[in-house]
């Protein structure tokens, strides 16, 4: 992965696995993994990295698509559009002008949270079983979900926990990586409907370069 995105992969790994789980674990996961309309998030990113003194803050706007059609849209600190569909991984920052592109699916371990993500919009569960240990419970003020890889020498993260409000509404996505680096992601409803296709689509043009 990093002759492909080189300093990239660390961001692209966490946010692919905070964007699908908000969206989808509203209720009990094994009936409640899919979405019916295309949904956004304002989002508020802190990452705990080892080699950094201070924390890093990232915001912007998260949109899902029924269809497999994953955004990020990051305004702060710079503008950056990552996007997955089912079959590539596309990344480009304005600021400098680069665009990536990776077809998908792709033999790279780092890939392992997109299709951990595609599972679970397809609400096939079996798969992630496999592969990890899931521990969901109703708690006081709502809903968490723990992911535990089974193998953790080979998997891109240590522990992925998920929070969720009775409402629905807030999200809260704890990441733990190998390495001890750390990530939280708060996401908060902001908007769904039909009518945010035409952002996605504008969106995949940017990124794509038409």
């Amino acid at each position: 992965m990093a002759s492909v995105f080189g300093k990239t992969e660390g961001k692209i790994r966490r946010w692919w696995i905070a964007l699908w789980l908000p969206a989808v674990l509203a209720g009990d996961p094994a009936e409640r993994l899919n979405i019916s309309e295309p949904i956004q998030f304002r989002y508020q990113e802190t990452r705990l990295l080892a080699l950094l003194a201070e924390p890093w803050q990232g915001s912007g706007f998260m949109l899902a698509d029924p269809d497999g059609t994953l955004v990020k849209l990051q305004l702060a600190p710079q503008r950056i559009i990552m996007i997955a569909a089912p079959d590539e991984l596309l990344y480009y920052d304005p600021g400098i002008g680069e665009r990536r592109r990776l077809p998908l699916p792709a033999e790279v371990p780092q890939v392992e949270g997109i299709v951990l993500l595609q599972h679970l919009l397809r609400g096939e569960l079996e798969p992630i079983r496999r592969r990890y240990r899931l521990d969901y419970r109703e708690t006081a003020d709502g809903w968490r979900l723990d992911l535990s890889p089974k193998k953790p020498e080979s998997a891109p993260f240590r522990t992925v926990v998920l929070r969720g409000d009775a409402e629905g509404r807030r999200r809260v996505l704890e990441i733990t990586e190998p390495d001890g680096d750390r990530s939280m992601t708060e996401l908060i409803l902001d908007d769904q409907g039909d009518r945010l296709r035409f952002t996605i689509a504008r969106l995949r043009e940017e990124a794509v370069g038409k």
